[in-house]
């Protein structure tokens, strides 16, 4: 028997591998099946050919699925040509010397063909049993899965693994701080594997030595690199140069309230390495800058969030972030502007498509009322933005998303976090100033805009807890 791996869910850029994949973009193993190798395939007669296995197939045990004997089917398919294969094959001779059994099958010629391999049908029920393990070596999850008759195999993984993956924000913005690595948004994983069919089975393959990463993200249709974040990771040589995991092209914070921004660390960046940020004024002279203390950051997701823990000078404009090792930058620079907010702001905050941290400082003007639906009392608000580019309205609009709302367990009313119902698949908190948290809602509103439009506006309708 062989079942060989011929993909796993990584992707090459400037000559790094990146391991880190959205989990809600197909997370792929491909696999084939090839039970026997044949060598020299030709025509005895009319469509009747021969080929040449290394082995004795007369002689194979019930647990093998049982010997190859006149009247066989066998699936048949060719690796080098000229000729082509890949067809059900009767088998009508089979003999074994000297170590090779010689088949002659029915099926129809093409051409000669060099080497190739067969599967037994009499292997009724062939699928493959793969589990899905933590870097810690806990099962997270298996499922069965049974190839064409070709042998190919498809095994995604990503709907086992978005399972495991939270997408509530677990950071303390009271206590406050300047990195962390959010454990909770991502998982490093492998895979075990187990060939089984009627009544018998292969020891397992542990595919360990080949760990990838998987984050509560997403990739559009049409990206370069598929559903992998490649672009996103920082490697060892800084090549290319990552980007934040931000939707916004200029993000902004506000004087007062918690910022953050994620970036990813390639398994490889053996090299102590960690955030250095700069603030700067309008004119474009520096104030000052801080240097995150450097340390061992392979393989994480790293949030940054500087102004929890080091004051914002008065008089800056605003601040450039960048991720470093030792002696070379390794990340794009990001550009952020520092705003004062109005009177009466409504800060929300959640999580982009790429997996980071997004929020927006609503000051404009907001519209409340209580809905009395299902015997349940709740606050509702609709805020407004305007003055936003077309970046910044496209950034926002993932606010509304399409899944069903729910009621959460008590315990997650807490002083952190306090919300009675969230939506499947998003989570939105309003934050205030001291950074805790109140999950909310967010009532799917359509927004539009106009292409010809320089700036636009935005509006967003949330609703809190219920109210008791």
């Amino acid at each position: 028997m062989s079942l060989t791996v011929t993909q796993r869910p990584s992707a090459t850029i400037g000559g790094n591998t990146s391991k880190w994949n959205a989990a809600k973009n197909p997370i792929v193993y491909r696999m084939v099946r090839k039970d026997f190798a044949w060598f020299n395939l030709g025509l005895i007669s009319g469509s009747i050919i021969q080929i040449l296995v290394t082995g004795n197939l007369t002689t194979l045990t019930t647990a093998q699925g049982g010997p190859v004997v006149v009247g066989s089917k066998i699936w048949l398919v060719s690796e080098s040509g000229p000729g082509v294969y890949n067809s059900l094959y009767t088998v009508t001779s089979i003999s074994f010397f000297s170590g090779t059994t010689t088949i002659q099958a029915d099926g129809g010629y093409t051409d000669f063909a060099a080497t190739g391999y067969i599967n037994l049908m009499q292997r009724t029920n062939y699928r493959v049993q793969t589990g899905v393990y933590n870097a810690a070596n806990i099962l997270l999850s298996s499922l069965a899965y049974s190839p064409d008759k070709s042998g190919n195999l498809f095994i995604d993984v990503a709907t086992l693994l978005l399972n495991n993956l939270s997408i509530d924000n677990v950071a303390d913005y009271v206590t406050g701080f300047i990195t962390n690595d959010e454990t909770t948004a991502y998982v490093k994983f492998y895979i075990k594997y187990t060939e089984f069919w009627t009544s018998s089975a292969e020891s397992e393959t542990n595919d360990s030595a080949n760990q990838f990463f998987v984050l509560y993200g997403a990739r559009q249709i049409g990206e370069l690199y598929g559903g992998n974040m490649a672009e996103y990771v920082n490697y060892e040589n800084g090549t290319p140069a990552s980007l934040f995991l931000t939707k916004f092209t200029r993000p902004s914070l506000w004087r007062g309230y918690p910022f953050s921004i994620h970036t990813i660390t390639s398994e490889n960046v053996s090299t102590i390495s960690n955030f250095i940020g700069s603030y700067f004024r309008v004119d474009g002279s520096v104030i000052s800058s801080f240097a995150v203390t450097k340390v061992a950051n392979a393989g994480k997701l790293l949030r940054l969030s500087p102004n929890n823990a080091l004051a914002i000078p008065s008089d800056a404009s605003y601040l450039t972030i960048r991720y470093e090792r030792t002696g070379l930058t390794l990340s794009e620079i990001k550009f952020i502007d520092i705003k004062d907010h109005c009177s009466n702001p409504i800060f929300l905050w959640w999580r982009n498509s790429l997996g980071g941290d997004a929020f927006w400082m609503f000051d404009f003007n907001q519209n409340y009322s209580y809905r009395y639906d299902n015997g349940r009392k709740a606050e509702r608000y609709v805020l407004f933005a305007s003055n936003l580019t077309d970046n910044e309205f496209d950034a926002i609009s993932e606010l509304n998303t399409l899944g069903e709302v729910y009621d959460v367990a008590y315990t997650e009313l807490t002083t952190s976090v306090n919300k009675s119902q969230a939506r499947i698949g998003s989570q939105v908190y309003m934050m205030d100033a001291t950074g805790k948290k109140t999950g909310v809602i967010v009532i799917p509103t359509e927004v539009s805009t106009k292409t010809k439009f320089s700036r636009n506006k935005i509006q967003i309708t949330i609703e809190l807890p219920e109210i008791y």
